[in-house]
């Protein structure tokens, strides 16, 4: 509905090259450990990996990943920055960052023109979302959504992963549309080492 693609718009390829992996409501290291070593290589490219969850995952923080001679010894540190959203915070925090992004000048504007239709809507909305109640509803302040908006400007090679901590929640599917719509705005899909998990 949001894409018109049913499946990721990117594979763990592009994930080696990013600038910046954010993981939403996702416990990779144990629910898909062999991602973490997607993860300890695009770091050693020099990925920054962000995480946005309510709960710090202890094997978010750190991961031994056996197939790797380094890690298995020593670990790898997974998370550079961390979003501690509320539990079902992930909406507001999203509309927060577009909100931020917008305000940065931060929007991919030739892609949006080119290759979306309606984003001026989802603009409007964007802007129209009181602050307070943003930060009252995500559980993180302004600042902090400026922050990740900043980290995306910064960061232009991002690959956005959610998983069922977005998805399980009355509000999943407009917590999807809204991730889309960040990612959109920042003109990920169709472009290497970017895309949409």
């Amino acid at each position: 509905a949001t894409l018109g693609y049913g499946a990721s718009t990117c594979s763990y390829s592009d994930w080696l090259n990013a600038d910046l992996i954010v993981l939403f409501g996702s416990n990779t290291a144990n629910n898909q450990p062999v991602t973490v070593k997607y993860l300890h290589y695009a770091k050693k490219n020099g990925a920054a990996i962000a995480i946005v969850n309510p709960y710090r995952e202890p094997g978010l923080t750190k991961y031994w990943v056996p197939s790797i001679a380094s890690s298995a010894v020593f670990g790898t540190a997974v998370a550079d920055r961390w979003f501690a959203v509320h539990t079902g915070g992930d909406l507001a925090f999203l509309v927060g960052t577009l909100r931020a992004l917008i305000e940065a000048g931060g929007v991919d504007e030739a892609f949006v023109r080119e290759r979306t239709i309606g984003f001026d809507e989802a603009r409007d909305r964007a802007l129209a979302a009181n602050w307070v109640e943003l930060e009252r509803d995500s559980g993180v302040s302004k600042e902090e959504m400026q922050s990740f908006a900043r980290l995306l400007i910064e960061r232009p090679n991002a690959v956005l992963v959610w998983s069922m901590g977005l998805t399980q929640h009355t509000h999943g599917v407009e917590t999807i549309k809204a991730l889309v719509n960040l990612g959109l705005a920042r003109g990920l899909p169709g472009r290497p080492n970017r895309g949409l998990v």
